[in-house]
């Protein structure tokens, strides 16, 4: 049966409202690990030089750059005309959350350990082949967007651009709309050619900076990062991959091999003993801490509802969401640096719930 125009512009809206919920997901795991990560004055160190500052600037630098692909999937639903949804309860992840639907790893909220940024970087797998990814048998990131790419193509082929780019040009969020955060925000603007283009464009810069590899380039990309003076900035796959060699990538090294350059100092120890998968029933009866976790679930809603307004057409909300984010730093560390009353050792976290009826 031929796919009407209506049921096309419908499919293409789903799955880019999927993968705007994929890259939230992302999120929580990530900022759980860097605000786990003790700073200095917070851990009794020996030796004054494991700071962990490293492997702290490359975890935010992936959050920087997760929240731009947030703003670009946003773009790219805008300029189809969809709508895009940040606080759709059904459609928030939960933890632990199977990513993908199901095909891709199951993600949890952990503390800062090896093996939770091994998982960091399964996520960021690229995908070995781009054909199955074409065809929907998809169970990377990588060949998610491969597959939204050709159904794009293919129904653009079909109907023709003018009928998909239908988005009003006022809702795209631009670079001083993303308070300069870093990274280059891709505006779906101009003719329907041009507009195809841009969210091709916008897909593949969320791809070379997640996978990287799947486009085929080596490790580096020629953008400077803070580190030594060689070093060269790397898809999100390969800073994981830093952090668990406790060593830079040199400019020469392939991405089949280990990174070979400067070492990048990571003290493991420095981290508190969060619980995994932080939960209700873990503090139930602590008043003091559900106090706590409930002003963190608070914060969070405002962040997610001032996103939806952002990508709504009140893009200035987005500029005003930077204190939010401190705060919710702030709200997490608490939880973290606080016991849990059963002597296990551990700490209460952050259980990342969105509060419907909160603080509207």
């Amino acid at each position: 049966m031929t796919q009407d125009l209506s049921a096309a512009r419908h499919e293409l809206c789903t799955l880019l409202q999927q993968a705007l919920m994929l890259e939230l997901s992302t999120i929580p795991p990530y900022a759980t690990a860097l605000y786990s990560i003790l700073q200095e004055g917070q851990y009794n160190r020996s030796d004054p030089e494991l700071v962990n500052a490293e492997p702290i600037e490359v975890i935010r630098q992936v959050m920087v750059e997760e929240m731009l692909h947030m703003v670009l999937v946003a773009n790219v639903l805008n300029g189809i005309g969809g709508r895009p949804q940040m606080t759709n309860p059904d459609l928030l992840p939960t933890y632990p959350h199977a990513l993908l639907g199901g095909r891709g790893p199951t993600v949890h909220l952990r503390r800062f350990t090896p093996d939770q940024i091994k998982t960091f970087r399964q996520i960021e797998t690229a995908p070995e082949s781009p054909y199955p990814g074409e065809h929907g048998d998809y169970h990377t990131i990588g060949g998610f967007y491969i597959f939204i790419k050709t159904r794009l193509k293919d129904i653009c082929d079909t109907f023709g651009a003018e009928a998909i780019f239908i988005g009003a040009e006022d809702r795209q969020i631009n670079n001083d709309d993303y308070y300069g955060a870093g990274g280059h925000v891709i505006e779906i603007i101009g003719s329907p050619e041009e507009r195809y283009a841009a969210a091709i464009e916008a897909i593949d810069e969320i791809m070379e900076e997640g996978e990287g590899a799947c486009l085929g380039h080596r490790a580096g990309d020629n953008d400077p990062i803070p580190g030594p003076a060689d070093h060269e900035d790397v898809a999100h796959y390969f800073k994981f991959n830093e952090i668990l060699h406790s060593r830079y990538y040199h400019p020469d090294d392939p991405v089949d091999g280990p990174p070979t350059g400067k070492d990048l100092i990571v003290d493991w120890r420095a981290v508190s003993p969060m619980r995994d998968d932080p939960a209700q029933d873990h503090i139930a009866g602590q008043k003091d801490i559900e106090a706590m976790s409930h002003a963190f679930n608070v914060t969070w809603s405002k962040l997610l509802r001032g996103l939806e307004r952002a990508f709504n057409g009140e893009r200035a909300a987005l500029r005003q969401l930077v204190p939010v984010m401190y705060d919710l730093k702030s709200d997490a560390t608490k939880l973290m640096r606080t016991p849990l009353p059963d002597d296990s050792g551990e700490t209460a976290g952050p259980t990342w719930t969105y509060l419907p009826d909160c603080g509207r």
